[in-house]
C-alpha cells in the first residue's frame, strides 16, 4: 500500500511517520522548496505530546523543548487573573505543555522520518482516481502513481479544493503577529495577557529565546505601516506591563502578520481513495493551542485505520467519521474563545476577567480535559 501525502508541514510529516511505522508506505510532497519554518513558536498540549511519545519521539521531543512550570492569564497592567500549573496538568493529564520553535519541531520529524522521503518543490496541480489507485499530477510536470491521497496542505488546501470543496475562508475579526527574540525570560511567567480587543502572550522557548504573539481587532487585509510592524506593535501596547515592550523591540526584523482564519466545519472529507488531514480538513483558531495538535491526532487514527484491513475505501470513511465530529466542536470552541478573548466592551472585559479570576482551578482543568486528555488516537 503506498500512500501519497501533499504537504509537509506538522500534519503531513507526522501521517507519513505513523503510516510508515505500521508498515505502510508514504512519501510527503511539498510544495516549498526548502522544508523549513520562519520565526514562530508553537506549543504542544497533552493530546499531541502523547502521540508524539507513541511515536517514539519523546526524547528527541525533550531536546528541542521547554517546559514552563506556570502560565499566567494577566490583565494589561500585571494583575493576575489566574494561574494553570503545569505540574498539576502533568500529574492529571500524562503531560504538560510543551513550547518550541516550528522549525525545530519541523527538522525533528523530518529527520525521524528520513528525507529521501520528503520530496520538495512538487506543488500538485490535480489527480485522477480509480479503482486502482490514485494519479497525482504537479505543476513541475512530474506526476505519482499510488493506493492514497491525503491532502495536508494547509489551510488554502488545494486537494481540498480538488475534491469540490469551495467553502470560504472565515475572517476571525482579528489580526496575528509572531515573532521569536533573544530575551531574558528568567523574571517574567509566561502567559497570556487580555486586554479591550486586544492581546499578547509570551513563552519561553530553548536557547534563550522567547516565542510571542500578539493579536488586535483590525479589518481583514490590512497591512503594517511603511514605518514596519514594531512601531505598530509599540503603539498598540504601550503602557502594557513588562516586559512587553521590550520583547517587541528585542525581536529584531521577523515580525509575521497574519490574518486570522478558520471555516465551518465540513460534514465530509473525502471521496474514494482521497482524504482530508490538519488545517486541510479542519483548520481553526489559535485559540486553544489545538491547531497542530488536531493534525497530529489526524495521523495516528488515519494510521490505526489503515493499518486495520485492505478495504482502503471503508478505512478511509472510518477514519472520517472519528475525527470530524471532534474537529468540528474544537473548531467551534476556539472560535468562541477567541470572540471573547477580543472584546472590546469596557463592562463585558471586566465581567470576563472577573469569572476568569473566580472560576475554580479544578474548574478549568475539567473543561480542558475532553480536548488534551484524548488518548482514543493512541489505541491500537
Amino acid at each position: 500500500m503506498r500512500t501519497i501525502i501533499i504537504g509537509g508541514g506538522i500534519g503531513g510529516l507526522c501521517a507519513a511517520i505513523a503510516l510508515r511505522s505500521r508498515g505502510i508506505d508514504a512519501e510527503v510532497y511539498e510544495k516549498s522548496a526548502v522544508h523549513k519554518e520562519v520565526g514562530a513558536g508553537i506549543s504542544l498540549w497533552p493530546n499531541a505530546v502523547k502521540a508524539l511519545v507513541r511515536l517514539g519521539l519523546g526524547d528527541a521531543l525533550d531536546s528541542i523543548n521547554f517546559a514552563p512550570e506556570h502560565f499566567a492569564l494577566r490583565r494589561q497592567n500585571g494583575a493576575t487573573i489566574s494561574v494553570t500549573d503545569s505540574m498539576e496538568m502533568k500529574n492529571r493529564f500524562g503531560s504538560g505543555v510543551t513550547v518550541l520553535h516550528r522549525a525545530d519541531l519541523l527538522a525533528m520529524l523530518a529527520e525521524r522520518l528520513g528525507t529521501d522521503h520528503i520530496h520538495l518543490g512538487h506543488e500538485c496541480s490535480g489527480f485522477d482516481e480509480d479503482q486502482n489507485g490514485v494519479a497525482v499530477k504537479f505543476t513541475n510536470s512530474e506526476a505519482v502513481k499510488g493506493d492514497i491521497l491525503i491532502g495536508a496542505d494547509g489551510i488554502r488546501s488545494a486537494v481540498k479544493t480538488l475534491l469540490g470543496h469551495h467553502d470560504p475562508l472565515r475572517y476571525s475579526g482579528y489580526t496575528a503577529w509572531r515573532g521569536v527574540a533573544q530575551f531574558d525570560h528568567s523574571n517574567f511567567t509566561p502567559g497570556e495577557t487580555w486586554g479591550r480587543g486586544k492581546r499578547f502572550g509570551m513563552l519561553p522557548i530553548q536557547n534563550g529565546r522567547v516565542y510571542w504573539y500578539a493579536t488586535a481587532n483590525v479589518p481583514e487585509h490590512e497591512s503594517d505601516p511603511p514605518e514596519g510592524p514594531e512601531a505598530l506593535l509599540l503603539s498598540l501596547f504601550r503602557a502594557w506591563h513588562e516586559p512587553i515592550e521590550k520583547l517587541i523591540r528585542a525581536t529584531g526584523a521577523i515580525i509575521l502578520r497574519h490574518d486570522v482564519y478558520d471555516r465551518r466545519p465540513l460534514r465530509s472529507w473525502g471521496r474514494g481513495r482521497v482524504t482530508l488531514l490538519g488545517d486541510a480538513a479542519h483548520p481553526m483558531t489559535p485559540n486553544l493551542g489545538q491547531g497542530a495538535c488536531q493534525g497530529i491526532e489526524d495521523a495516528m487514527e488515519l494510521a490505526r485505520q489503515l493499518a486495520v484491513g485492505p478495504d482502503i475505501e471503508r478505512s478511509l470513511r472510518t477514519y472520517e467519521a472519528a475525527r470530524i465530529p471532534r474537529t468540528a466542536r474544537i473548531v467551534v470552541e476556539s472560535r468562541r474563545l477567541g470572540a471573547i478573548g477580543q472584546w472590546n466592551s469596557l463592562p463585558l472585559c471586566w465581567l470576563r476577567d472577573l469569572a476568569f479570576s473566580v472560576a475554580p482551578k479544578s474548574a478549568a482543568l475539567r473543561s480542558f480535559a475532553p480536548i488534551i486528555a484524548y488518548e482514543e488516537h493512541l489505541a491500537d
